[in-house]
């Protein structure tokens, strides 16, 4: 599987309507691609989102790298084609989490929302 990165900020908006999990080190959100790219392109994509609320921008990048990290392990196993998946960063958590704790909290967030959808 081939996992891309997010760039354009019309598809972290469609990303506001879709189904969200809140774990103690990260939100998750995730849905379908339904564009015509879509069609042609199998890849997962991965969007990372994280305010000022977070820090200042030592402690923002610190929270990203470990949230780019963490995803890209988690998305190898459980990510589904044609899915975006984005990651917000959550205040002091994110980067004090233990990693191993990150990349829990991630997958049981990721399992989570896939049932969600799974059970509709």
């Amino acid at each position: 599987m081939y996992i891309q990165t997010i760039k354009k900020r019309r598809d972290f908006l469609k990303g506001n309507n879709a189904p969200y999990v809140a774990m103690p080190s990260v939100v998750v959100q995730s849905y379908m691609r339904t564009d015509e790219v879509a069609e042609t392109d199998d890849s997962i994509m991965m969007g990372i989102t994280c305010s000022k609320k977070i820090g200042n921008a030592v402690t923002r990048n610190r929270a990203k790298r470990r949230l780019r990290e963490a995803g890209k392990i988690v998305l190898k196993g459980i990510g589904l084609e044609k899915t975006n998946y984005i990651f917000i960063a959550r205040k002091s958590m994110t980067v004090k989490a233990k990693f191993t704790d990150l990349c829990r909290d991630i997958e049981v967030g990721i399992k989570t929302i896939h049932a969600r959808e799974a059970g509709q």
